[in-house]
């Protein structure tokens, strides 16, 4: 019997779809740059982009199963068996992320980092500059800047590489996109079932409260102080 896991918990459900839509508002904030009111919302929501950043990635390591780097990160031989599977229309059940969506969750994470990172040193020179702008040199800040203006193309590009990997899963039969709404994925077959044991019963609370914690300790900091 095929019966359903809980494998995603709601907080990493809301990351999911907060991400790209912050994403888009960021964009198109930043398409507004001759009105201050749009810094000014551009700078509010890279806040937010920042918190929910650190939290994923402290969630990585104390969070939910699912959710630890250390469920889903797998070395070259597995990596290499999972795409020869995708490659035979057989692709192996993981109830987690599967080894080319653990890959791309850590390149999507440290894409958006950099994105983040960059416009902490970027500056307009008329309305905006980024918190940690004068703390670096002139060289340091074109060169942030001169990234932050381009990078964002690319990051376009592994959101196109992601849309296609779930088309592609939803054409052999595997629905992602229902799982990140139920936080429910079919058990059977799953090679990732073992690692993900126990499967979540309840949410833990206390881990979550101190992620946040940090989370917006990290934000004020850089941003306030």
């Amino acid at each position: 019997m095929n019966t359903p896991v809980k494998v995603w918990d709601w907080s990493i459900r809301v990351f999911h779809w907060c991400l790209p839509l912050l994403l888009f508002l960021l964009w198109f904030s930043a398409t507004q740059s001759q009105s201050f009111d749009a810094l000014e919302h551009h700078m509010l929501l890279a806040q937010i982009l920042m918190g929910l950043l650190v939290y994923r990635v402290i969630w990585g390591f104390i969070g939910t199963p699912a959710a630890r780097f250390s469920r889903f990160l797998v070395g070259p031989k597995t990596l290499v068996e999972y795409t020869q599977s995708i490659l035979t229309r057989k692709p192996l059940h993981y109830v987690g992320h599967n080894p080319l969506g653990g890959l791309m969750v850590i390149v999507l994470l440290g894409a958006v980092g950099f994105q983040l990172l960059t416009g902490l040193y970027t500056s307009d020179d008329i309305l905006y500059s980024g918190p940690l702008y004068s703390s670096a040199s002139r060289d340091t800040t074109r060169w942030m800047s001169s990234w932050h203006h381009q990078f964002f193309d690319y990051i376009l590009i592994l959101v196109g590489l992601h849309l296609l990997a779930i088309l592609i899963h939803k054409l052999m039969g595997e629905g992602l996109v229902k799982a990140m709404f139920t936080g429910n994925k079919p058990s059977e077959g799953a090679q990732d079932l073992a690692k993900l044991e126990p499967t979540l019963v309840s949410f833990p609370w206390i881990r979550f409260v101190i992620a946040v914690f940090l989370a917006l300790a990290s934000v004020a900091y850089i941003f306030y102080f």
